[in-house]
């Protein structure tokens, strides 16, 4: 658990639900100690949100995004930034990986994509760079998604 999340409540709440899927299998058999077996099916169930899903399989620009925002929460301290924050770490990532950055234009899209899918709370304004950005997902959510890309 401490590789994918190191969070001790994250922790907890994998071994309750071990022992829930124990518990179910054992109504039909005799009573049963919680396995390892358990402890990744709980894992595989907790990890495999819709969310996690749906950061997959975003496009690279997205997935760039949300390292921004990430970058960002941490440079700053707090899990809130507005658009135009996100956007210079944004284009400081494209350098990094040596890709085009995107316009401010293409920014506010891939921004768009994400709030659609209810991955960021987007603080509606008449000045879109300052508009404020939250994540709706935990960040270990999001650094696990992004883990392998």
């Amino acid at each position: 658990v401490a590789a994918l999340s190191g969070d001790a409540r994250r922790c907890l709440d994998i071994c309750r639900r071990a022992t829930e899927i124990c518990e179910f299998a054992s109504q039909k058999r005799t009573p049963e100690v919680v396995r390892m077996a358990h402890i990744t099916e709980a894992l595989e169930e907790m990890f495999s949100s819709p969310y996690i899903n749906a950061i997959r399989n975003a496009s690279l620009h997205e997935q760039i995004f949300l390292k921004a925002i990430l970058a960002e929460f941490r440079r700053a301290g707090v899990e809130e930034a507005t658009v135009q924050q996100i956007y210079h770490q944004h284009v400081a990532l494209c350098r990094i990986e040596g890709m085009q950055s995107p316009t401010v234009s293409e920014m506010m899209a891939v921004c768009s994509r994400l709030g659609a899918c209810r991955l960021l709370l987007v603080e509606s304004s008449n000045k879109y760079l300052h508009m404020r950005v939250r994540l709706n997902i935990s960040q270990d959510d999001v650094m696990y998604a992004l883990k392998d890309e």
